[in-house]
């Protein structure tokens, strides 16, 4: 099986560089971007035998003026977070690559800078979740 699997275990293939590859086929930046991307994700937040996450691509909170404009930055890997109706019991800072982009104009998933964002590692659902 070697260099035939894939997973949360890498390739077996003895090549160290690319272990951090997410399921959908992208280089994780981290370790913990990387085992985040493994994570089964949620549907609904009324099943209580799930864990209420799911990976998401996100927006920046702050603004960034990039190259003189001002921009709005999106990840370009998905990072985890709780589902509609549910919120964060616990965060973990986590570092991913963004993509940003002039005010109004939509994106293609490049890296223009690296920043620390919060990740939800557990969550509390209220009883009318979404």
């Amino acid at each position: 099986m070697k260099g035939k699997a894939c997973g949360v275990c890498g390739k077996a293939d003895g090549e160290v560089k690319q272990e951090f590859r997410t399921p959908n086929g992208r280089l994780a930046s981290s370790a913990v971007s990387f085992s985040h991307s493994w994570v089964v994700p949620a549907k609904s937040c009324r099943d209580a035998e799930q864990c209420f996450m799911k990976t998401e691509s996100i927006q920046l909170e702050k603004q960034i003026n990039l190259n003189g404009q001002e921009s709005k930055c999106y990840s370009v890997e998905p990072v985890l977070q709780c589902l509609p109706g549910c919120n964060p019991l616990k965060t973990t800072p986590v570092t991913v690559g963004f993509h940003c982009l002039p005010i109004g104009i939509f994106w293609e998933k490049t890296v223009d800078l690296k920043e620390n964002t919060e990740a939800h590692v557990a969550c509390h659902c209220t009883h009318q979740c979404a």
